[in-house]
């Protein structure tokens, strides 16, 4: 994980599971020689992905996956200021 990425309550983190950053448009995985890294300021949620093949695109089934939702501002650094204050 590089500087200053937040993770967000309940997000898991994977060698298998793919990484999408909805902000640039890019999905990071792991390989074989290196670990899935996450992107500097990066802010990591739980989500989910829609599953388009077999039973479970019938049965509208959907996987989770962790989702970069934006990268660090001055409204998260407020935020995580105040999660420290009540710890």
């Amino acid at each position: 994980m590089r500087a200053r990425a937040v993770l967000g309550a309940g997000t898991i983190l994977t060698r298998s599971t793919p990484l999408y950053d909805i902000v640039r448009g890019e999905v990071y995985r792991a390989t074989d020689e290196t670990s899935l890294e996450i992107p500097e300021n990066a802010v990591v949620v739980p989500g989910s992905r829609a599953v388009k093949k077999g039973q479970a695109a019938k049965w509208n089934l959907s996987l989770y996956t962790p989702v970069i939702v934006k990268y660090r501002d001055e409204k998260t650094d407020q935020r995580i200021e105040f999660e420290d204050l009540l710890r």
